[in-house]
């Protein structure tokens, strides 16, 4: 094999491996008796043209908008799976729990009353954090900052009668210190924070600091108890968008791919076969179909009423971990389905002329 047939067949590489044992000798003897004598390497043009006409050939698909139709529902369900990884594992790898001694030192800028708790983290608050959709909930924050699951609180206790004036001032407090606050909600007024229509709150927002002060005027609980709270935590860094973003190309690229194989798998395959990756297949399909409109939909609502942040670029996992099962379920669905393909007759499938010019 000599120099030039060497880098040839290396660049045919960038073809599926049906292809070059197919049609690649084939190729490369064409190359070969075109080359001038002497030549040990592929000029730039037949280089573009092999890798081109290889990606071509890998993202080709069969014709008909039916196919086209299931490989964009496949490449955007798999795409929003790894923009669902990535932004998460990115999401909690960061930072966004705030130290001690600054959650302590926001205290004290507020008020001078002694914590009676805290400050404690917490991993979990289901009262208007993030993966709350309600657009009133979310209103109360200023615009690009949002409530986030996992803060730092510090609890206080103050009488019931003096609970919204003691909001008001660290309200005014914060004021003075240069955050930028959201509109206050009084206990009992109003319902936008419909899960505690008791509490008094509001949030603040300074830097990559988000603060979340609420109390409960109404004493419905034990007079000892704790009954207003200071709750921080950072915002999510740039890198959660840039994780999802990633994800979601790499996950549409991949996904093509795929669906792009299962569906020449299908077009080989016996009438037992097809109707055997029909039925498998068309759930998955459904639900992926339906999650991707719900994504969207959740997008632009973060994008157009809710002030879009680095964490709203989590909106796929809010998606997909919505109802987890059904999630699940549609991936094994389109699992199944995939397997059916590779055990489809592996007779050659007619080459398409128009997708690699080199070929002809």
């Amino acid at each position: 094999m000599t120099q030039l047939e060497g880098a040839y067949r290396r660049l045919l590489l960038f073809y599926p491996r049906s292809f070059r044992r197919e049609r690649g000798q084939e190729v490369v003897t064409t190359l070969m008796d075109a080359a001038n004598p002497g030549r040990t390497k592929p000029t730039r043009s037949e280089a573009a043209d092999l890798i081109l006409g290889g990606l071509r050939w890998r993202f080709r698909l069969p014709g008909g908008p039916a196919y086209r139709m299931v490989a964009i529902v496949v490449a955007m369900f798999i795409g929003l799976a790894a923009s669902a990884a990535a932004s998460e594992l990115v999401w909690r790898a960061s930072p966004t729990m705030p130290a001690d001694a600054d959650v302590e030192a926001i205290g004290r800028s507020v008020t001078t009353l002694a914590p009676v708790q805290g400050p404690f983290p917490s991993a979990y608050y289901d009262g208007c954090d993030h993966a709350d959709t309600n657009e009133a909930c979310e209103s109360l924050v200023p615009a690009g900052a949002d409530p986030v699951v996992r803060h730092t609180w510090l609890a206080y206790r103050v009488p019931g009668a003096e609970v919204n004036a003691w909001v008001e001032q660290v309200r005014d407090q914060l004021i003075a210190d240069g955050w930028q606050i959201g509109r206050t909600v009084s206990s009992q007024t109003d319902l936008a924070v419909a899960k505690y229509p008791e509490q008094t709150i509001f949030w603040a927002v300074k830097d990559d600091l988000v603060v979340r002060v609420s109390g409960d005027p109404t004493e419905k609980y034990a007079p000892s108890n704790p009954n207003v709270s200071i709750q921080v935590h950072k915002q999510a860094p740039p890198m959660v968008t840039v994780g999802a973003v990633v994800g979601l190309l790499f996950g549409v690229i991949v996904g093509w791919m795929f669906a792009g194989w299962a569906l020449r798998g299908f077009r080989r395959h016996t009438s037992a076969g097809r109707i055997a990756m029909l039925v498998v297949a068309i759930p998955g399909l459904v639900v992926a179909a339906l999650t991707g409109i719900a994504a969207l939909v959740l997008a632009f609502y973060f994008a157009t009423a809710l002030g879009w942040s680095h964490q709203d670029s989590r909106f796929p996992f809010l998606v997909l971990s919505y109802i987890p099962a059904v999630s699940l379920a549609s991936g094994i669905s389109l699992f199944l389905a995939a397997a059916l393909a590779a055990m489809a007759p592996r007779g050659s499938a007619p080459a398409t002329e128009s997708s690699d010019r080199l070929a002809a």
